[in-house]
């Protein structure tokens, strides 16, 4: 097969790269100007009042402007090629619907082919095991997951697995003003080991697509809402159509060394009942919807894709589910228990611990808290209300926070998966305390009721990693952190004016 660097020698300028290997650029000093240029934050017209210093033009530069250094910047290899579509709506929108999107398949393949990942990469689902009796089966990468095993016995002899990995998230393009947003699909390789996978500076996962972000003209905002959801699936089932017919009928794949591999591409993980109303009648649609508790898309993506299992791919993600739900649930618990003077108080006082922020003003009133602020606030909350707080509040909270830390083990064996049920058995025993004290509080009047979606979620911890592997390597953190090399930092080269085909232009 052909390895990364057969593709790069098989450019139409590889001949100039055979007596200069820098081409387009004179050497390897002016190759170095040039990617200092292309990565800063200048602007055009800076890059150009830069290049007419009296010492810069006395390295006589093969390039004299801003515009002549992006000629032939673009005269690089490039990776997987953009594309615009219009998609049409019978519903009105203020500006035409853009998607811009690359092909899926070339961009996966420009992963597994990527010779930084050769000795980083598993082809064979396993069954991992502490002891050679087979007592204790331990859950570390998705292919130690049963998901994995399964996918593998019903695909032919010989063939490879790649475990297809999406993450979409509204991202802020500007800062403190302008409110301009960005929604990308970022695509990653779950065979990728989790150690380079989640690793913020490998670059394992690729921008596959920008999705549109349009504002619907109806007057109802629950419709404009339902609309933009159901647009979110229109344009991943464009996008992802040819995954999905890889998964069905098998692709060809080049791995780093050049080895030819059957590849078939099920959907590992997306980190993110039967309604008889017609769904074009938005409103009777909705409510329909609304009874069971569902957001009126009628035609998910993953609906034609073979191997994929919403119940297996949807899984528990650490930063939105687990860290937000203490924040916005455990963290408000403790502080109507306590009080919020008290809680503040007590983490006035604390000491100052190297690593570790210092709530000098305490927690009750802060604002845009961060992941990192939440992962702090845990290390010291059952330690704080010990004491304030009556027994089985405490028991119920440190139930919840020893599942917590539990679930992120990068290898987790059967006896850890028991105890994080114990540890969320627990929590049902004694949760009633909560309600008790009225600690579970609405804007007006305590709430009666336990529908907590994120709380929901972690019924499913056990479960989901025994089906896709340990669940701390489809956290958030590593695609969040993408955005800045994938959406902003293209962003910042920009007119900060029609974002998309701008950054998709640079990435190109």
């Amino acid at each position: 097969g052909s390895t990364f660097l057969d593709l790069f020698d098989a450019d139409e300028y590889a001949e100039c790269r055979v007596d200069n290997l820098y081409y387009p650029f004179a050497s390897k000093e002016e190759w170095e100007i040039a990617d200092y240029l292309l990565r800063s934050s200048l602007s055009m017209a800076a890059i150009d009042e830069f290049l007419k210093l009296s010492m810069i033009q006395r390295l006589h530069l093969s390039f004299k402007n801003a515009k002549e250094l992006r000629s032939r910047a673009e005269m690089l290899p490039s990776g997987p090629s953009w594309k615009c579509q219009t998609i049409s709506s019978i519903h009105p929108t203020k500006s035409p619907i853009r998607l811009f999107w690359r092909d899926p398949v070339e961009c996966l393949e420009s992963l597994f082919s990527n010779p930084l990942f050769h000795d980083k990469l598993d082809f064979i689902p396993r069954r991992v095991y502490k002891t050679a009796e087979r007592l204790l089966r331990v859950y570390s990468e998705w292919l130690t997951g049963d998901s994995a095993w399964e996918m593998q016995t019903q695909l032919p002899r010989g063939a490879t697995v790649l475990g297809t990995i999406l993450s979409s998230d509204k991202t802020n393009i500007t800062t403190m003003t302008g409110a301009r947003v960005a929604h990308p699909l970022l695509l990653g390789l779950a065979n990728i080991r989790m150690c380079t996978r989640t690793k913020l500076s490998s670059k394992a996962f690729l921008l596959m697509a920008l999705l549109p972000i349009p504002k619907y003209l109806h007057p109802n905002q629950r419709m404009r809402g339902m609309l933009e959801d159901r647009l979110v699936h229109e344009c991943l089932s464009i996008v992802l159509k040819p995954l999905m017919k890889a998964a069905e009928v098998r692709i060809m794949m080049s791995d780093p060394v050049g080895n030819v591999r059957h590849c078939f591409t099920p959907l590992a993980a997306y980190i993110l009942a039967g309604i008889t109303v017609n769904p074009d009648d938005l409103e009777a649609y909705f409510e329909a919807c609304a009874d069971s508790r569902l957001n009126g898309v009628h035609a998910p993506f993953w609906m034609d894709w073979p191997l994929a299992d919403p119940s297996i791919f949807l899984t528990p993600e650490s930063l939105h589910h687990w860290h937000k739900e203490f924040y916005d649930h455990n963290l408000q618990w403790c502080i109507m228990v306590v009080g919020a003077q008290e809680l503040d108080f007590r983490f006035s006082i604390l000491q100052l611990t190297t690593g570790y922020c210092h709530f000098s003003g305490g927690i009750s009133k802060l604002k845009q808290v961060t992941g990192r602020g939440h992962h702090d606030i845990q290390c010291y909350i059952v330690g704080l209300i010990s004491g304030a707080a009556p027994r089985h509040f405490v028991i119920v909270i440190h139930a919840l926070m020893d599942l917590r830390y539990l679930a992120q083990c990068p290898a987790p064996n059967d006896n850890l998966l028991a105890c994080i049920d114990r540890s969320l058995s627990t929590f049902h025993e004694h949760k009633d305390v909560i309600l008790t004290l009225g600690a579970r509080m609405g804007t007006k009047r305590p709430i009666e009721n336990w529908y907590i979606p994120k709380l929901e979620l972690l019924q499913s911890i056990t479960s989901s990693t025994r089906k896709v592997g340990a669940l701390i390597q489809w956290s958030a953190d590593a695609t969040e952190h993408a955005h800045i090399s994938e959406i902003k930092e293209p962003a910042w080269q920009t007119n900060n004016n029609d974002y998309d085909p701008q950054i998709c232009h640079h990435l190109d």
